[in-house]
């Protein structure tokens, strides 16, 4: 009976450790007529802006250069890593733009644009 709670303590823990690692900004995405809900989303950070020109990465606000440095970082770590980019369809286009290059700069090749899969 012990050995049961322990491995639920284990699987809840490691649960709750990766939940909150995928966290995200709520944002109102644009839509995409050509959008498709990936198979795949291992391998992926999350970068967002917001429509008052916040950078994000998954849920912590950050400048730029944070951000640079968390992408190197996690590049290391995960050398295959593919960046999704979220902008709020009120988001100014420069805003985005910038984190593209600091994205690119700091060494994230494979970007995904996130936006709604249009019916």
């Amino acid at each position: 009976m012990i050995d049961m709670v322990f491995l639920l303590l284990v699987f809840f823990m490691t649960v709750a450790t990766v939940a909150q690692s995928q966290r995200r900004v709520e944002l109102d995405l644009p839509e995409s007529f050509e959008s498709k809900v990936p198979e795949d989303v291992s391998g992926r950070g999350i970068l967002s802006v917001d429509a008052e020109g916040n950078y994000f990465v998954g849920d912590q606000r950050m400048a730029l250069e944070e951000i640079a440095l968390a992408i190197r970082s996690r590049i290391r770590e995960q050398p295959d890593l593919r960046v999704q980019v979220r902008a709020d369809r009120a988001s100014e286009f420069g805003a985005i733009q910038a984190l593209l290059r600091t994205a690119a700069e700091a060494g994230a090749f494979e970007i995904i644009y996130a936006t709604y899969e249009g019916r």
